[in-house]
């Protein structure tokens, strides 16, 4: 019996002017024999059976399933002997065992096993049986067992008879496929030679999308429109993102999100033009000034996809045909300008605090620029493999320990490795990407975010080290802390604290957070010989004569002693006098009156905190007020003190019974 195969999928060429072909269009290819052969049967009045089996495979791409049909020429077999004409009907649906003499049918499986049951075959090649329907399935590269069978009595002349059958197969194209769910192994696929079409979940637009150098890349312009809520889910942000509807016809701004669509009258140009974004907008919200350089950790694009860096645009400048540039024009000052003259496209890469990258195309070239974040560029996405952070740990100084490096894929956070770098005499006081701790800090266990764009690349981080307060000399603090904070750390209780070198001394520019309860020695503190610190609480209320402090859960607040506390001992209502010691680290000490005004005009290098004070029990003005003590009295009540009322600091006096905080001074 005769059984020709269908020919294996061709695809057409595409015209001049391709058509962009759409995600899911899905390709089949078919495998059958070119015949299948029935042994020879020895035909009996009652009828003597026949069957015969062959192989089918069915494979498919991009498919939601298939439907497999047979064609017939008729719905016999027809006898080869020239001696007669007899031929075989086709039976009804049975065991072969059951069939009606001088008849036969066909049965489809799955799998490399026959089954038993037949049904009759199609009867014209114009009325197609179907016999296999996967579009619930979404079945590929299947296999199926075909099977004839036959029953024949001897009223059938002897002989060789045959039949042609038809094997077709039509696949079923998955629905349209989402940008945010199209991979960059699909893209490569279906997309290194013509531009497909995908559809974005937000707004059901359409686009083309390409594979160029490495990376799929969106070859039409973004059209999505303000006056909505992005999500997590749909698009390249953590969390959700009001998107506003201001417009860009309302000026320039860095600092409030603007976008506008193209309003041309042509449709096609509207959606060749697309849409206009200020890089507040093209950032979701996120780089929004003009005072920090910054790189976009999210923005706009679909979930998966995000704004290029300049490496990446940079890598396609010589691909001008497959991104296919447009003429879009510009926002600026509230005005469409330069259509028909160039296209700009935002990239995720900063230039400097006021500028960000972009690709620029002047109508025959690509090539990268940079412009203010306040004009209204277009914006293409890319979606390409994530690479990967390798995080290396340097002890920067450690006497011993190690800490093991770490890799964090691009686009995914994680927690630090925890330091088990150790420096005898030193405190660990977190990470910073540079030695001498003037770059990036981080504290222990912090989490690290790998921004999208980042490729495979490796950093290292800093163990930052914390000397003793105790014999961290002002020499030592006007080389190292003249322009930044330095860290340093209090032997007596582990604390760390920043100094800063301020018009000739080294100031503590946090408060003090000594607690009572301890012993105070001349070898650690500002003290002549021990002093027992008593762990009585401002909350009891005001005293002149007995040493009261209290620690605040906030740190930057830190504690507050009256002057007795303060004063380590020195207790009177009755005399004035300047302290001789107090709870200072050894080697500091609290500052005069004189030093205090010395340092008036350095609001920001102090770094003054609204600590409050405590008076009668109560803590009072936090917000609105911070006080520290100095050693100089005023009078037999009152000690001088250095105040801040929010933006000035200034010299004030009153009485020794109310909680202060306390900064200390080291000085030549």
């Amino acid at each position: 019996m005769i059984f020709p195969a269908l020919p294996e999928g061709a695809h057409a060429e595409e015209p001049a002017t391709a058509t962009p072909r759409v995600i899911g269009e899905p390709t089949v290819s078919l495998s059958v024999p070119a015949t299948i052969e029935f042994a020879d049967v020895m035909a009996t009045p009652s009828g003597a059976t026949t069957a015969a089996s062959a192989t089918i495979g069915v494979t498919t791409t991009a498919s939601a399933g298939y439907k497999l049909y047979l064609y017939a020429k008729d719905n016999s077999l027809k006898s080869l002997n020239p001696n007669t004409t007899q031929s075989i009907a086709s039976a009804s649906a049975s065991s072969l065992d059951n069939f009606t003499s001088n008849t036969w049918g066909y049965n489809l499986t799955e799998g490399t096993t026959a089954g038993t049951t037949y049904s009759a075959l199609p009867t014209t090649n114009t009325t197609p049986t179907q016999t296999k329907d996967t579009s619930t399935t979404n079945s590929a590269n299947d296999t199926y067992t075909l099977s004839l069978g036959a029953k024949v009595d001897s009223t059938i002349p002897s002989g060789t008879y045959t039949s042609t059958l038809t094997v077709a197969v039509v696949a079923e194209p998955r629905a349209l496929t989402y940008i945010q769910d199209l991979t960059l192994s699909e893209c490569q696929a279906q997309a290194s030679d013509a531009d497909v079409m995908v559809k974005d979940k937000r707004d059901d637009n359409d686009y083309t999308v390409r594979y160029i150098n490495g990376a799929c890349w969106m070859t039409q312009n973004l059209r999505l429109a303000g006056g909505q809520t992005l999500t997590s889910e749909e698009s390249n942000i953590v969390g959700s993102w009001e998107f506003p509807n201001n417009s860009l016809t309302l000026g320039d701004s860095y600092t409030e999100a603007r976008s506008i669509l193209s309003d041309s009258p042509d449709p096609d140009t509207a959606l060749e033009h697309g849409g206009y974004y200020n890089y507040c907008a093209a950032s979701a919200g996120t780089v929004c000034n003009y005072t920090t350089e910054q790189d976009a950790t999210q923005d706009i694009c679909p979930k998966g996809w995000r704004l290029p860096t300049l490496n990446e645009m940079n890598g396609i400048t010589s691909y001008t045909s497959a991104f296919s540039p447009v003429l879009s024009g510009v926002y600026y000052s509230g005005t469409l300008s330069n259509t028909g003259s160039y296209g700009v496209w935002w990239a995720a890469t900063a230039s400097d605090s006021r500028n960000q990258y972009n690709l620029y195309y002047n109508g025959s070239s690509l090539y990268a620029s940079r412009n203010d974040k306040f004009n209204g560029f277009s914006v293409r996405c890319i979606r390409s493999n994530p690479g990967t952070l390798t995080i290396n740990f340097d002890g920067n100084g450690s006497t011993g320990g190690s800490t093991t490096s770490q890799q964090i894929a691009a686009g995914n956070t994680s927690s630090l490795n925890a330091n088990g770098f150790t420096r005898t005499g030193y405190v660990f006081t977190g990470w910073n990407t540079a030695v001498d701790g003037s770059g990036t800090s981080y504290a222990d266990g912090d989490d690290y975010t790998v921004t999208p764009a980042t490729g495979d690349t490796t950093i290292t981080l800093y163990a930052q080290w914390a000397p003793p307060i105790q014999t961290f000399t002002n020499t030592q603090c006007q080389s190292r802390a003249s322009n930044n904070d330095y860290k340093v750390f209090d032997q007596r209780d582990g604390n760390v604290y920043t100094v800063r070198y301020i018009n000739g001394a080294c100031w503590m520019t946090q408060n003090l957070r000594l607690a009572g309860g301890q012993t105070l020695t001349s070898e650690d503190s500002n003290v002549a010989s021990s002093w027992e610190f008593p762990s009585d609480s401002l909350t009891l209320g005001n005293s002149y004569t007995e040493a009261r402090s209290a620690i605040n859960s906030n740190t930057s607040y830190g504690g507050y002693y009256n002057y007795c506390a303060a004063s380590a001992g020195t207790c009177s209502s009755s005399s004035a006098q300047d302290a001789p010691q107090d709870i200072c680290p050894k080697g500091w000490r609290l500052p005069t009156r004189n030093e205090m005004n010395g340092i008036t005009s350095y609001v920001s290098a102090f770094s003054p905190v609204l600590s409050g004070l405590y008076s009668s029990g109560s803590l009072l003005s936090t917000g609105s007020t911070g006080r520290w003590w100095s050693a100089t009295a005023d009078r037999s009540s009152n000690q001088y003190y250095l105040y801040y009322n929010g933006s000035n600091l200034s010299t004030e006096s009153h009485d020794k019974f109310n909680g202060n905080s306390v900064r200390c001074i080291r000085s030549s």
